[in-house]
């Protein structure tokens, strides 16, 4: 286990594709049912993983900061309208919270 972990590791830290498929062949016929899944997983959004191995860029920033406005409007949901929302908002990030 540890070395399938390494293995993984190395391919984020060389940023090499290839080995990307290395990994996902080898262990996609792995007796672990948790590497073959894990490996089966990696080839469904083999695009995806894909990029986050060749690009140094990440639209994790844009997802938090979504997920947090989402669960504002939820707890705000029938309670205000978009103006209160946007004052929130500003007050929130003014605070250094947003």
């Amino acid at each position: 286990m540890d070395c399938c972990i390494k293995e993984f590791r190395d391919i984020f830290k060389k940023l090499n594709v290839p080995l990307l498929y290395l990994f996902v062949e080898k262990y996609s016929t792995s007796e672990i049912k948790g590497l073959k899944s894990f490996a089966d997983g990696l080839k469904r959004e083999m695009d995806a993983v894909e990029n986050a191995v060749a690009y140094e860029y990440s639209n994790g920033f844009v997802e938090g900061t979504n997920s947090r406005l989402k669960m504002i409007k939820r707890t705000m949901i029938g309670r205000c309208r978009k103006q209160l929302l946007e004052a929130k908002l500003r007050c929130m990030k003014a605070n250094g919270n947003g």
